[in-house]
């Protein structure tokens, strides 16, 4: 059996902005083999792995992405300073003073770095950064010492933090949760339904390139053409101060969270009973959100062929998109448990249809 923090540590820890999963997918195959004969890679690099059921239908696919947000190296200073866009959003309040590691030849630790307060005007202090005015220090002094560590135009970069695990009960911190923790869950399903096969047939696909637009599941979709289909993700946790109680939708050590909708799908009010009753028999806790700016995965899943019930499955995060993320082991752990249970309980292509009134 998995020790799920260890999982998680393996996962976070590991360098893989979108358009460069690479470390990750690796450790994904790895994994992924030990529960599936079949573990192959498509042609953007998404992983599939197949986990026989009783039946082949009714076929679902499970899907989680692979990517964390990140930098990309648009241009390199002749002072050795490297300018950077981002790999999905980011605010920029929070990157000065962030380490980073930049992947060159070999892994390179850098800093962002800002105009400095003692050389800022009083307007320019009241100012919030602008993107555009943000670099990567790594300590070069010229554009050529750059180029001899392999870092150029194109080179990625993401924040420079190791998975660690809080003092007070299953709080961890680290980064990259979003989504290395659904990646988790769904490995720790793999294990699940291998030692007891349901009648379903189960493909997992892990996907790439999530931040920039949910590209991986648009073609993940179209080649697993599922009948019903469920998405790993983490979503923003709001319990902190500053938020008022009416926006805490969701709170971290509650369970996980089952999205009614946001702003690219709505999940089936057939599935979202069927979730909600399946977690009352297992006594399993969830929570139930809707995140009408956010978008994922499910959003090409559920268009895809001639259109798939699809709900999402989140483990609540704080602070996410930022360097640093923490979330409950308890909650990551019962994400998977539901999911079982739900997969369990589908057994018919058909289930989640509608029925002519």
């Amino acid at each position: 059996m998995y020790d799920a923090s260890e999982l998680l540590a393996k996962l976070s820890n590991a360098f893989g902005p979108s358009g460069h999963e690479d470390e990750v997918r690796k450790i994904i195959v790895a994994e992924a083999s030990r529960h599936s004969m079949t573990v192959e890679i498509d042609n953007l690099g998404s992983v599939f792995a197949e986990v026989k059921g009783r039946s082949d239908r009714p076929r679902i696919m499970v899907s989680a992405h692979m990517d964390e947000v990140g930098f990309v190296i648009t241009y390199v200073e002749e002072a050795g300073f490297l300018r950077f866009a981002t790999l999905g959003t980011l605010d920029p309040r929070i990157l000065p003073g962030q380490r980073v590691i930049v992947k060159g030849l070999e892994k390179t630790i850098g800093v962002i770095g800002s105009k400095p307060p003692h050389g800022s005007t009083p307007e320019e202090m009241k100012m919030p950064f602008e993107m555009g005015e943000l670099y990567i220090d790594i300590g070069a002094s010229t554009r050529a010492e750059v180029n001899r560590l392999g870092i150029d135009i194109g080179t990625a970069a993401t924040f420079d933090v190791q998975f660690d695990q809080m003092r007070s009960g299953s709080i961890v911190f680290g980064k990259a949760f979003d989504n290395r923790a659904g990646c988790a869950a769904a490995l720790m399903l793999m294990e699940m339904l291998k030692q007891n096969p349901p009648t379903a047939t189960t493909i997992f696909a892990f996907t790439v390139q999530e931040e920039l637009g949910m590209r991986g599941a648009v073609v993940a979709a179209n080649r697993v053409l599922p009948d019903v289909a469920l998405v790993f993700e983490t979503t923003a946790a709001l319990d902190c101060p500053g938020v008022e109680p009416r926006r805490r939708l969701l709170n971290i050590g509650q369970g996980p969270a089952l999205r009614i909708m946001d702003r690219s799908a709505i999940t089936p009010t057939t599935m979202i009973d069927f979730v909600k009753n399946t977690g009352r028999k297992a006594g399993i806790p969830y929570q139930i959100h809707i995140s009408l700016g956010a978008a994922n995965e499910a959003g090409p899943v559920h268009l895809s062929g001639k259109g798939v019930p699809t709900s999402v499955l989140s483990t609540p995060c704080r602070y996410l998109h930022g360097p640093t993320l923490m979330l409950s082991m308890d909650d990551l752990k019962l994400l998977p448990a539901l999911a079982s249970a739900v997969i369990r309980d589908i057994e018919r292509p058909d289930q989640f249809a509608f029925n002519v009134v």
